[in-house]
């Protein structure tokens, strides 16, 4: 080899040598070669090139490596707000290996914030409800075997206190791209209770959740008492009617508040609906059920203040002793619970029902009953029965008071007891009464009638606390009686003192137009229920209907005497006139006649009876002896 060539090698090998840098990972050199053979030095410039364009290509990737992790920290962190601001868990279930990571917000919703961060799948699906968890399984086998492009489960999630929180469980699978088996699934959780556990309105537990405690507790193998108190106000809807937005929530409130003084530690609250709340007790006491109903009735005994109006709440209270009844499911207890508050309604407020086995045969028969009054009204089977008001010092007819009646083909006469509370829960009594009406009306101008008592006779409807709350009532009445050439002043409405004091601004309202439009109005039933007489000279009335419970044995009742010669005195100064309902003896209506009572009511004159009934047996004139009357249906 010649010493040139030699020359070449070494600066050759130079070169290499320099450039071995990069193999290190080193691009910041400069290849230097003092040779002066050309070629080597093309190959050192050529080396230097190479080099600057390799530092600038890393220089890019190097400024794209930062711009990916700034977008990726960026994405982070927003996914990071929106976890947060969803309030949500999140899990990662490991497939492979058969453990989930989880994070902390996923353990405070299943109230464990110690368990740690990485558990098993059975301690997760172990805290779901029985009942759910089966759904849960398969939601999950459906997904991870691609029957579905999302996994997403619904189900009650213990909250390690007694307690459920209703939650959503959303996730979607990691596949091997070789293989495409379903390697891991990531996901969140949701709480989703107030959607699904939480009554809007009153903010308690709703009927779902405590169905959902009721069934946990009834499983469980415990001593001791399980009782659910039932508070029902069958007039709130009607009330909240009246009420602007502000109201409604102060009423709500003030409702809240007094249901929650009823409440004891341990125990649960919950709406099965607006206006019917539940307390579930669990007490070895036997008598904290039977306690805490009459906390409750006594928390109804006051007045509400809306702002500044004074609205009564009609309250009544059921009792369900859970275990006592052997019932097996919640449900059923619930559906019990249903028939007890029915049951409950019908005795009026104030009341106070326990439970018992025979109700359930009585639940059958209102289902009858509402079936029965549906084909009447559909059929035509419904009849107003009239029965006589007399004017106790001429002795004669001046009026009717008119009462719906059903004749049934097979069963003759059903009296209304059995049917218009029926009416009133289902909304059937609007369409009852405007089929009454429609019979009612041409009754003053019925030809027999008007040969019997003359053209002057009044006849009197009851309304029920439903249609106080028509604002259309008194037009629709009004007009009726002009297309049927009617003077209002032969036409009078009934109303009951507990329906009008249960709003009693709705009530003033409709009777001020009732009583503008020449229509009298008539309090119904005094003596029954508040019974003061301190608000009768504010409502605009024209008549006062006395109930028999204050004529019931007046001739030996020196009390109820004088209470009535005060009722009468004052609605003489008051310009109210009196009818004295439920006389049914002469002593009784001696006694009426002494204390200068002026219209009489009662079975003593007659039964409520069809027109044809009527005519035939009643005559105008002379009324003031008993006389006999056919055989009716034996109700007033």
């Amino acid at each position: 080899m010649t010493d040139s060539e030699k020359r070449l090698r070494e600066e050759i090998n130079a070169i290499a040598d320099q450039l071995c840098q990069a193999i290190d990972g080193r691009f910041d050199f400069h290849v230097n070669s003092g040779s002066d053979d050309l070629d080597v030095q093309k190959l050192s410039v050529l080396s230097n090139f190479v080099l600057e364009s390799v530092r600038r290509n890393l220089d890019a990737l190097e400024r794209t490596r930062d711009e990916l992790e700034e977008r990726v920290a960026e994405r982070t962190r927003r996914l990071d707000l929106v976890i947060e601001g969803a309030n949500d868990g999140v899990w990662e279930w490991d497939l492979e290996t058969d453990s989930i990571q989880v994070s902390q917000r996923w353990l405070v919703q299943c109230g464990r914030p110690s368990l740690g961060a990485r558990c098993e799948p059975d301690v997760w699906i172990d805290m779901i409800h029985p009942a759910d968890q089966s759904d849960f399984r398969q939601a999950l086998h459906d997904h991870i075997n691609g029957l579905t492009a999302r996994f997403r489960a619904e189900f009650r999630l213990s909250n390690g206190r007694g307690g459920y929180r209703w939650m959503v469980a959303r996730g979607i699978c990691d596949h091997d791209p070789q293989t495409g088996v379903a390697r891991m699934i990531s996901g969140t959780q949701a709480d989703v209770t107030l959607q699904k556990f939480i009554n809007p309105v009153t903010g308690f537990p709703n009927s779902q959740y405590l169905e959902t405690i009721l069934d946990e507790r009834m499983r469980a193998q415990q001593t001791g008492h399980l009782d659910l108190v039932v508070l029902a106000l069958p007039n709130y809807a009607l009330v909240r009617e009246t009420l602007n937005g502000r109201e409604s929530g102060i009423l709500a409130g003030e409702l809240r508040r007094r249901m929650e003084e009823c409440v004891r530690n341990g125990e649960l609250i919950a709406s099965l609906s607006d206006s019917t709340t539940a307390i579930l007790i669990n007490s070895p006491d036997p008598n904290a059920g039977l306690d805490r109903a009459g906390d409750v009735q006594r928390a109804f005994d006051r007045v509400f203040h809306v702002e500044k109006r004074s609205v009564w709440l009609s309250g009544v209270v059921g009792l369900m002793p859970v275990r006592e009844t052997r019932l097996e499911s919640a449900d059923a207890v619930l559906q019990a619970t249903r028939t007890l508050m029915r049951k409950a309604r019908q005795q009026g407020s104030g009341s106070c029902l326990r439970y018992h086995d025979s109700m359930s045969r009585e639940n059958l028969d209102r289902l009858e009953t509402e079936q029965l009054l549906r084909n009447a009204l559909r059929l035509g089977w419904v009849e107003p029965f009239l029965q006589p008001l007399v004017n106790l010092q001429a002795g004669r007819l001046s009026g009717f008071e008119v009462l719906a009646r059903i004749r049934h083909p097979e069963r003759g006469i059903i009296p209304p007891d059995q049917f218009i509370p029926v009416a009133e829960e289902t909304g059937l009594i609007r369409e009852l009464s405007e089929r009454l009406l429609d019979q009612v009306v041409p009754l003053f101008n019925d030809p027999r009638l008007v040969e019997v008592y003359g053209n002057n006779f009044n006849l009197g409807v009851n309304l029920s606390p439903v249609q106080l709350h028509d604002p259309h009532l008194a037009d629709n009445l009004l007009e009726r009686l002009s297309e049927a050439d009617v003077s209002p002043a032969r036409f009078k409405v009934e109303m009951t003192e507990t329906a009008v004091m249960a709003d009693s601004r709705v009530a003033v309202k409709l009777m001020n137009e009732l009583r503008d439009g020449g229509i009298g109005v008539a309090l119904d039933d005094f003596g029954s229920g508040y019974s003061s007489l301190a608000y009768l000279r504010n409502l605009p009335l024209d008549y006062l209907k006395i109930d028999r419970s204050l004529v019931s044995g007046l001739d030996r009742d020196p009390e109820k005497r004088a209470i009535l010669e005060m009722i009468i005195s004052l609605c003489e100064r008051l310009r109210l006139t009196v009818v004295v309902e439920g006389i049914e003896n002469d002593l009784e209506l001696s006694c009426l006649m002494g204390m200068g009572a002026m219209v009489g009511q009662g079975f003593l004159f007659s039964r409520p009876l069809p027109v044809d009934d009527l005519i035939a047996c009643l005559p105008a004139d002379g009324l003031l002896q008993p006389v006999v009357k056919p055989v009716s249906d034996g109700r007033q």
